[in-house]
């Protein structure tokens, strides 16, 4: 049931961003340096920051998953000494 709620949840997800992208197709003028001008949608000047951060937190997070797995690994190997000992 859970893996049911959460594929409806990515399908609302991707179907309210395709909606959002395509009632926003308006270009803007992004200027970088004076020499530099880009035409971009809009919908794209938002996703990117976005997607940015969807990025950034997925590899903090697997970097705490890493941190955690070790400690874990040596919480087990702490409780294997303690119980030979006996």
């Amino acid at each position: 049931m859970r893996l049911f709620l959460n594929t409806c949840g990515v399908v609302i997800i991707i179907f309210s961003l395709v909606w959002f992208a395509t009632h926003n197709a308006q270009t803007v003028s992004v200027q970088i340096y004076p020499s530099k001008a880009f035409e971009l949608p809009v919908w794209s000047l938002i996703f990117a920051p976005f997607l940015v951060g969807v990025v950034i937190g997925n590899l903090l997070d697997v970097i705490q998953r890493l941190k955690l797995h070790r400690e874990v690994k040596k919480l087990r190997q702490a409780c294997q000494n303690v119980t030979a000992r006996k």
